[in-house]
């Protein structure tokens, strides 16, 4: 297959993510710090972030505070070989802004010993979109073309909205627990069209293959806990935070539908079809417990910070599992068609190391380094939608410079992320299409990926707030 017979597109509509990174646990980070450090803030947090990364950091050293993050403008670029066939080579480029941060904090019960504080952010949001579509001779015989074409889009969206609490057991330890209402959806569709015709009679269909799916699915209203502690066992030269993050539970509101669309023409007087579109319920939707830890402390005139936080793994388990007559029973046969669309998470350690050291003029130059491994699962019985609707686990290395300026916060660096990944398998192959693999939708594991992305951070974050 040429590679100028490929038409290939990814498409981003949202405003607040970047095209191919997908919703991995560690996908974003928070404020000016959380994004130099690279989330090597679980010990050191210091701000109105510390509701999302350590509750039981906030409010130290502060009364009120307003915090603002914005303006991250990021590049990506994802190439991919191999994709639809040898010798395919498909790169995307993207440029957009990561998602931005809102929390306000403030003391409450007229005691400076307690400290709370509220928040609302995006903390996933991706829309890939791929389309492709091939026209080229039939590899067994040269008196028949084939045509194929592939659609696919994967939608996921969710808001975290946060209230949050922290209390000073003493000088040296607070707690505290953040408890946010998680908004939730999710959509998938993924269409293939295969068919074999005569070169001279075109529009005469000798061989078909048409197989669609799609579902959807919304879990909003559900809870989410997070507790968090924060200690310093020696003054200003160790800081040590602990978190744990409950699954969401709790949902008020949970729907799901899916639609199933298959044609088989296996022979000119033979076609076999399978259809049907049905709202479900909405089995379960599970997220991880997780366990995250930090230390922050003084090395040689450098202020070292690390984080890691590990993710319990989810079994696999029903997303739908529905049985339906597609024939509302008019059919002289019933016929009950079972659909069941499964998926789990892989268990997860990610891990953060950032550097800080103070200049002579006051600001601050910052390193930081961090993980986001891929911790999707395919479904079962779709694992060509691995591939598509994921990416590369991916390794980030930032580094800029922090400032105060009239109580402001200002941060200016970068983030160079990175990743790679091969022996995925090809959704389908295009470039070897005979009437007897027709049918077949997945074919040889020879797939590469390699990501890439650069984000600036810029004047990122606007803190309003009285210091004690």
């Amino acid at each position: 297959m040429k590679t100028n017979h490929l038409i290939l597109f990814l498409v981003l509509v949202s405003h607040y993510t970047f095209a191919q990174i997908d919703a991995h646990y560690w996908t974003h980070q928070y404020g000016a710090k959380g994004l130099l450090l690279n989330g090597a803030v679980i010990a050191s947090t210091e701000d109105e972030t510390a509701i999302f990364y350590n509750p039981g950091a906030m409010g130290r050293g502060e009364t009120f505070g307003l915090s603002l993050s914005f303006l991250t403008p990021t590049y990506s670029e994802l190439s991919t070989d191999n994709f639809l066939g040898k010798g395919t080579t498909v790169t995307d480029r993207d440029f957009r802004f990561s998602p931005g941060f809102a929390a306000v904090g403030f003391p409450i019960f007229g005691d400076k010993r307690f400290h709370g504080g509220a928040t609302t952010f995006t903390r996933f949001k991706t829309n890939l979109s791929f389309r492709g579509r091939e026209v080229g001779p039939v590899a067994s015989d040269v008196n028949q073309l084939f045509i194929g074409n592939l659609d696919f889009q994967r939608k996921l969206t969710e808001r975290w909205l946060g209230f949050g609490l922290s209390y000073k057991v003493a000088e040296s330890l607070s707690i505290g627990g953040a408890q946010f209402v998680v908004l939730h959806s999710e959509s998938t569709d993924l269409q293939i069209q295969k068919d074999i015709v005569p070169k001279d009679r075109p529009n005469h269909l000798l061989y078909s293959f048409r197989s669609g799916l799609r579902y959807s699915f919304h879990a909003s209203g559900g809870f989410l806990t997070k507790l968090g502690l924060s200690w310093r066992p020696i003054d200003d030269d160790i800081l040590v935070g602990v978190t744990l993050t409950s699954p969401t539970y709790l949902y008020a509101y949970k729907s799901a539908s899916f639609e199933i669309d298959e044609l088989r023409k296996t022979h000119p007087d033979s076609t076999l079809i399978r259809s049907n579109l049905s709202d479900a319920q909405l089995k379960n939707y599970k997220t991880p417990f997780s366990i995250g830890y930090g230390i922050d402390f003084n090395y040689n005139g450098w202020r070292l910070s690390l984080s890691g936080e590990y993710f319990r793994n989810i079994k696999n388990y029903s997303i739908i599992e529905s049985a339906d007559d597609p024939y509302d029973g008019l059919a002289t046969t019933p016929t009950l068609q079972q659909t069941s669309v499964r998926t789990g998470n892989k268990e997860i350690f990610n891990f953060a190391i950032g550097a800080q050291k103070k200049l002579l003029n006051g600001s601050t130059l910052i390193f930081g380094f961090r993980t986001d491994f891929n911790q999707r699962k395919p479904l079962e019985g779709f694992s060509q939608f691995e591939f598509l609707a994921s990416t590369p686990s991916i390794y980030h290395l930032s580094a800029g410079g922090l400032f105060t300026l009239w109580n402001n916060e200002f941060s200016v660096g970068m983030d160079f992320g990175f990743g790679s990944r091969n022996g995925k398998e090809n959704l389908i192959d295009f470039s070897n299409i005979t009437p007897s693999n027709l049918f077949d939708v997945t074919a040889t594991k020879d797939v590469t990926s390699h990501f890439r992305s650069f984000v600036l951070i810029l004047t990122y974050d606007f803190i309003f707030k009285q210091r004690r």
